[in-house]
């Protein structure tokens, strides 16, 4: 595991940020966290973000955001702290139906065995196979999830993704991204948005 207070991890999103042409803040000085209230991965009190590094366009209609996210499980005398990296935008390029894209696990399998949708796609079993997809409207999730992007996620293992209009999140659940890899991560958010928003 990662120190999330370790100079080397400020330095490493410092670099990002140079790298990537992003601004680094550092903290949420300007309400991101605000925006996400309604994603499941930012339902737990107290939760922070540092490290932000944010591009904006000249217009502001599209924003991208790569940050820590640090929150605490309380369960009874107990706690836990969970730490991870996520890739956000906001971009007025996207129309997207509320759904949550997560891997695939025990628990999803149990549920959609007991009558829990779990949107699958026949002709992509691959994909599947590693995810649970699940939103309310579920003619609007397929036809965003189109050929390329179930491709992308068949050839992959153990992203999130949530969305909502003009929201997109991605994210490992639980994981942070090492320090070398934040570049990566970025650039792959960066086409996960790409995808999405060249859905017809």
């Amino acid at each position: 595991m990662f120190n999330f207070k370790s100079s080397n991890r400020e330095d490493a999103y410092r670099k990002l940020a140079f790298n990537g042409e992003l601004n680094y803040l550092n903290k949420d000085e300007y309400g991101v966290k605000s925006y996400l209230e309604e994603f499941e991965l930012f339902k737990h009190s107290g939760g922070k973000i540092e490290y932000l590094c944010q591009k904006k366009s000249s217009s502001l209609e599209y924003e991208s955001n790569v940050f820590d996210y640090e929150y605490t499980i309380s369960t009874g005398k107990s706690s836990m702290t969970i730490r991870q990296s996520v890739y956000f935008v906001n971009s007025k390029s996207l129309d997207l139906p509320i759904f949550i894209m997560k891997p695939e696990g025990l628990m999803n399998k149990l549920a959609t065995y007991f009558g829990i949708d779990d949107i699958d796609f026949e002709d992509h079993p691959a994909f599947s196979d590693k995810y649970y997809l699940k939103g309310e409207d579920e003619e609007f999730i397929r036809h965003h999830f189109d050929q390329p992007i179930l491709k992308f996620f068949s050839t992959t293992a153990g992203w999130t993704v949530e969305a909502s209009n003009y929201y997109l999140i991605f994210y490992r659940n639980g994981e942070l991204i090492p320090e070398e890899a934040l570049f990566d991560f970025y650039n792959t958010g960066e086409g996960i948005y790409n995808l999405f928003r060249e859905v017809d």
